[in-house]
């Protein structure tokens, strides 16, 4: 259980999850695909780290996302934070609001592929709206062109980054999830997770 978990280990997990989470975003430098589209390939990890690590992927994420958005996109700190900002909450939405049984029934996997929707269109709103409007940043500078190009970016980028999570997600769930419980290193969602602490108490 993650309760057990000694803090060398939850450094670990958060140290791991860091770098994963910049070696993808490092994958979607190149960014801009069609054109108008923001590819975001970290969404396979945020739909997945929150069963799997809890807190630590949590803090591991939002670091990776501070990184990636100071050495990847070449940032100024003072606006990296907005990646990390993003990655709370997609992570924080998945977390809450993932179903405990996400390898079970249709429903189930209907209720999964519905917080993915909602998590992410929250986040890419979110993203977009600060570069876009907050710092004014290249492409998402849409001072001439205005607010429907924000919605056609909105919407690529939303449909692309969740088509991803979508073949990505519920993979890696069914896949790695029953060795991480093996491992004794899987959370579970939120729920899950204040019922062991309360176990624990």
């Amino acid at each position: 259980m993650m309760l057990k978990q000694s803090n060398a280990k939850r450094v670990a997990i958060m140290a791991m999850v860091a770098a994963l989470y910049a070696v993808l975003f490092f994958g979607s430098a190149p960014g801009m695909l069609p054109g108008f589209t923001l590819l975001y390939l970290p969404v396979i990890l945020l739909g997945v780290l929150p069963l799997w690590f809890g807190w630590s992927g949590l803090v591991g994420s939002m670091v990776g996302a501070f990184i990636g958005g100071v050495y990847v996109e070449g940032v100024a700190p003072y606006v990296a934070w907005v990646e990390s900002v993003t990655a709370l909450i997609i992570f924080g939405l998945n977390w809450l609001l993932i179903p405990r049984n996400t390898a079970g029934s249709k429903r189930s996997m209907v209720l999964l592929f519905a917080v993915y929707a909602v998590s992410l269109f929250l986040g890419t709103s979110y993203i977009l709206w600060q570069y876009a409007y907050l710092f004014n940043i290249g492409v998402l500078a849409f001072n001439v062109i205005g607010d429907f190009a924000f919605g056609v970016v909105l919407v690529a980028t939303f449909g692309l980054n969740y088509a991803i999570m979508l073949v990505s997600c519920p993979v890696l769930i069914k896949t790695v999830t029953p060795r991480l419980k093996s491992w004794g290193v899987y959370s579970g969602t939120f729920a899950d997770w204040r019922s062991k602490r309360k176990k624990a108490a």
